[in-house]
């Protein structure tokens, strides 16, 4: 099962279920999962977490306050975001799923039918995988010679396609970190109207 097929714990055989992938899906479905099930945790690179509310006022309030939702990606600031990539703790850190009985195991290393094996030869049976490891693009739909590179990934310049007439909203870091949130899609479509609207002007 993986985080996009998952629903609720009643999907999940009884026994020892695996989550793989501890960003903030993965520990909400280790979280969930805990109250039924034995849980383990396979973890990947550190995360970094931040508070969710600071005086009163959500995190995100705050990131877009100061500016740090709107930083472009290739500025100091948008680099090291895209580097950390934090996400609010919501009560999700590894001591707190520990508390929940929330098993946290090192780097998955491989799995041999039931048997999965981690950094460091640690070896444990499990019944079921639940895979949160992220999400991958699909965009085989898009049938435009020059749209998309050789590693299947569309190409733009901040929304703007090389191919006349295509162009994006909503891509992960397309101008900032906002861009792929709720916040970040009315600036990024402002921009994207005005350029459509540029380049039609050069159209004539």
């Amino acid at each position: 099962m993986t985080a996009t097929t998952y629903r609720d714990p009643s999907q999940i055989v009884p026994g020892r279920t695996l989550v793989v992938g501890d960003g903030a899906s993965g520990r909400d479905i280790a979280a969930e999962l805990s109250v039924t099930h034995k849980v383990l945790l396979a973890t990947g690179k550190p995360r970094k977490l931040i508070p969710e509310f600071f005086l009163g006022k959500n995190v995100w309030w705050w990131l877009s306050i100061l500016g740090v939702l709107s930083a472009p990606a290739e500025s100091w600031l948008g680099k090291r975001m895209r580097t950390t990539d934090p996400f609010p703790d919501r009560d999700r850190s590894l001591p707190s799923l520990r508390k929940r009985g929330v098993e946290i195991m090192p780097r998955l290393v491989s799995i041999d039918e039931r048997k999965a094996r981690f950094e460091g030869e640690h070896m444990v049976e499990i019944d079921s995988v639940v895979w949160a490891v992220g999400y991958r693009d699909d965009t085989r739909w898009l049938q435009v010679p020059g749209a998309v590179s050789l590693g299947g990934e569309f190409l733009h310049d901040q929304g703007v396609s090389p191919i006349p007439g295509v162009y994006y909203v909503g891509r992960p870091w397309q101008r900032n970190r906002a861009s792929a949130l709720i916040s970040g899609a009315g600036p990024d479509a402002k921009e994207i109207v005005q350029a459509i609207a540029r380049r039609h002007k050069e159209l004539g």
